[in-house]
């Protein structure tokens, strides 16, 4: 499958808001979880991209945030004053509900990851990502592609606490 990245749209953050629903345990990952991110426009291009197939359907979304030295979030409009700080970049994303395990995982991550450092020509040593802890099918393909676990945290998300992974990527 072809991924192309767009910068996010009203539409198609309100498709992934709407339709976009993962079962179970997954449902954590439900946009309408994300809505002030993904309507956030001064992000759209930036940070945030929506991904299409080569039929220009919306298969999935690709979140792109930067960390400082002391591991403290860059916000996107303090990026260019920063630039000459080692940063690190960390990429978040989704996949279409429906096109989960069909075996896309590998091929989504690299296309995103090559995406992401090319969009901000990223020079830095990692590239990081964070997952729940119980998502063991993602936890297997980002170590499939390079991933290594570096640190554990837990977090509330939709009024859950949970554990989540910090997993990085040598370049």
């Amino acid at each position: 499958m072809e991924f192309k990245f767009k910068p996010m749209s009203k539409k198609y953050a309100m498709d992934m808001i709407i339709n976009w629903k993962y079962e179970g345990e997954y449902s954590i990952y439900n946009y309408e979880n994300e809505k002030e991110h993904i309507l956030d426009s001064d992000s759209w291009g930036i940070g945030l991209f929506a991904v299409l197939n080569e039929k220009e359907e919306l298969i999935g979304e690709l979140t792109i945030e930067f960390f400082d030295e002391k591991d403290e979030f860059v916000e996107n409009k303090d990026l260019e004053s920063k630039k000459d700080e080692s940063l690190e970049i960390w990429i978040g994303f989704g996949l279409k509900p429906d096109l989960t395990g069909k075996g896309l995982g590998s091929d989504f991550v690299c296309a995103c990851t090559e995406f992401a450092k090319k969009k901000h020509r990223y020079e830095g040593k990692y590239i990081r990502l964070g997952v729940a802890e119980f998502n063991k099918r993602a936890i297997k393909t980002y170590k499939k592609v390079g991933f290594e676990r570096f640190q554990t945290y837990e977090s509330e998300i939709d009024g859950k606490n949970t554990d989540i992974i910090w997993m990085r990527k040598e370049l």
